[in-house]
This record gives structure tokens, C-alpha cells and sequence, in this order.
């Protein structure tokens, strides 16, 4: 879940520079939107996915591939690339948080878990 809120916190502190840099101020809000969106259409697919297979191996996969775009997203040449490229990062981040929040949900007993 760290690697998720940091890459938000990053992304939202440098957007000023990326833009001035990227160009495409009218797309800057994809940048955002396009993360969040497959964030939030990984997490049911994801946690369906580690009941099925495994916890551990879908939150190596959602790692990965938040790493891969994390990874794009520093080397992309326009908005458009950066767009995709966080939205793959979306998608990471929606195989981790979903793993992260059942794996605690397995650890913790209903009455140890914060209210």
C-alpha cells in the first residue's frame, strides 16, 4: 500500500514540472483519472484473483507491474505516454492494494483489526 500512496504523493507534488515539461496541460487530469481508474477496476479482478490462485502471487504480479510503469511513466516523451503508462501503474497498484487489504484481513482476528 506504501508503493501505491507514494506513487499518488510523487505524482501530485511533481505535476507542475511534468507538465511544463510534457506539455498537454488540458490532459493533466488524466494523469490522475487514468491511475485511479484502473486502480479501482484491479481491486475486485485482483482479489478474485488471489482467492482463486494464491495471495502471494497476484501481490508479486501487482508489484511488478506497478514497478514496470512506474518505470515507463519516468521515461514517457508526451502526456499521452504518461497517461497510459500510469494507468499500467493503476493496474499494479490495484493487484497490491487488493492482496495487501485480504492479506490482512487473513492475519488479523475481526477484534485486533483497527475500527
Amino acid at each position: 500500500m506504501m508503493l501505491a500512496a507514494m506513487g499518488t504523493t510523487i505524482v501530485s507534488t511533481a505535476i507542475p514540472q511534468i507538465v511544463a515539461d510534457l506539455g498537454g496541460f488540458s490532459l493533466f487530469a488524466w494523469v490522475f483519472s487514468s491511475y485511479l481508474l484502473a486502480q479501482t477496476v484491479t481491486i475486485p479482478v485482483c482479489g478474485k484473483l488471489s482467492d482463486l490462485y494464491g495471495h502471494k502471487p497476484v501481490l508479486m504480479v501487482g508489484i511488478a507491474i506497478f514497478l514496470i510503469g512506474s518505470a515507463a511513466s519516468s521515461l514517457s516523451w508526451n502526456m499521452v505516454s504518461l497517461i497510459a503508462f500510469r494507468a499500467l501503474q493503476g493496474i499494479g497498484a490495484g493487484g497490491a492494494m487488493a492482496t495487501v487489504t485480504t492479506l490482512a484481513g487473513d492475519l488479523y482476528s475481526v477484534r485486533e483489526r483497527a475500527v
